[in-house]
């Protein structure tokens, strides 16, 4: 009986990775961010657009679950034995839905360009 009440506070206290796809993304930008922060390769542009891309997953986030514990979420998740095997597709997938809201958001500049009264 101890042994299996011993195993379920073991198993207990093991949290569940997240399996929020934005978490997995904030996560993976956060590695990469972390990665290029030394690596004279990569442009200050490029930079720019790592932290640029975690704000965008942070924000999504945060909106919809202020407050959240989103440190703990991310560190077990990056802690997981299992995390580099995942990091490369979550960072293609993560790109993809980055690229594409990016372009979105340039449509926003064209539009009001277009649309301001002109002097």
């Amino acid at each position: 009986m101890m042994t299996f009440l011993l195993a379920v506070v073991a198993a207990s206290a093991v949290p569940a990775l997240s399996t929020d796809p934005d978490v997995h993304c904030m996560a993976a930008y956060l590695v990469a961010a972390g990665n290029s922060k030394d690596d004279a390769s990569v442009t200050a542009d490029d930079k720019a657009g790592i932290q640029a891309i975690v704000m965008y997953f942070f924000g999504k986030l945060d909106g919809r679950k202020p407050g959240a514990d989103l440190k703990a979420d991310i560190m077990g998740l990056v802690a997981s034995p299992t995390y580099p095997a995942i990091l490369r597709p979550d960072i293609e997938r993560c790109s993809a839905e980055a690229e594409a809201r990016g372009k979105y958001l340039q449509t926003f500049g064209e539009d009001a360009e277009t649309a301001a009264p002109k002097p």
